[in-house]
């Protein structure tokens, strides 16, 4: 965890810059013209999804280090491949890319307070340090790498729209390639601890891939958003940004056994959404009669 704790926060700066650079000021207009998806998919993400967290740690007796980072995993922001992912399915990108602007530009806020009231109210335990850093401490750090990034991304797309559009195709897969080197220097430098995340936290997050899924199924057709909403806010709500958590945990937290979650549940949720993808495709005719 070293190296993601030295390289990790530049490795995602750079990342949330080059996913807001397919973003312009004008995108957030779809949010007007079509608020129910919107809001329906920032209610689960920031509010359902830590709920499941704490419904699962406070009813199943996982140890204190499980429980946390399941926690963690639910109030993680969106992952940056949720937009493709959401491309590739056939869903709303600009909504995708909404969901996943906002939640990471408050991450800094929901984050810290969500894993602290958790701490304070279940954990009980003042003998346990879990945080290296104060809260604010810890707001401060998520913010520089998350939300200034997005911001300045932005900005830079509003205002050099054609610059950025000609670079855009590079930053992106340069941030895939920094992503996937951030993950994978951290995998290898964990190796021989993978088959102890997947046994120590495996079967616990595909519970909590479980009831994400089915929640946002379940809400999505209960308030009968389109099938490309559909698919985006199911997306967003299930595929979690793994290297944030990462970094983040590596940061705020002194056990590395607090990461072990979020590390199966990055290494597994796409697994989960591949899945998922499968059964659009077959069921891709059906549901649109449907729908």
């Amino acid at each position: 965890m070293e190296f993601v704790k030295l390289a990790g926060p530049a490795g995602m700066f750079f990342i949330m810059f080059s996913l807001a650079l397919s973003i312009k000021t004008s995108a957030f207009k779809a949010i007007a013209s079509n608020p129910l998806s919107f809001y329906l998919g920032l209610v689960i993400q920031l509010i359902g999804m830590p709920l499941i967290g704490f419904i699962i740690a406070l009813t199943i007796p996982f140890p204190v280090e499980v429980k946390v980072g399941i926690v963690l995993i639910t109030c993680l922001p969106s992952a940056v491949t949720s937009n493709f992912l959401t491309k590739k399915m056939g869903g709303n990108v600009a909504l995708s890319i909404s969901l996943t602007a906002v939640t990471s530009l408050i991450a800094f806020l929901t984050i810290p307070i969500i894993i602290k009231i958790y701490f304070l109210i279940v954990i009980q335990d003042t003998n346990i340090i879990i945080f290296n850093t104060s809260l604010i401490g810890a707001s401060l750090k998520l913010f520089a790498i998350v939300t200034i990034p997005v911001f300045l991304g932005i900005i830079f797309n509003t205002i050099f729209y054609n610059f950025s559009k000609k670079i855009d195709p590079i930053f992106d897969k340069i941030s895939v390639l920094v992503f996937l080197l951030i993950i994978g220097i951290a995998i290898y430098q964990d190796l021989y601890l993978i088959p102890e995340y997947i046994r120590y936290a495996g079967i616990k997050t595909v519970l909590l891939f479980f009831f994400a899924f089915y929640m946002s199924i379940y809400l999505t057709k209960l308030f009968k958003l389109n099938h490309k909403d559909k698919i985006a806010v199911v997306v967003e709500t299930v595929m979690q940004n793994g290297g944030i958590g990462i970094v983040i945990g590596a940061l705020i937290f002194d056990n590395t056994k607090f990461l072990f979650p979020v590390a199966a549940y990055a290494l597994l949720q796409y697994l989960f959404v591949l899945i998922y993808f499968t059964y659009i495709k077959i069921q891709k005719k059906k549901i649109y009669e449907k729908f």
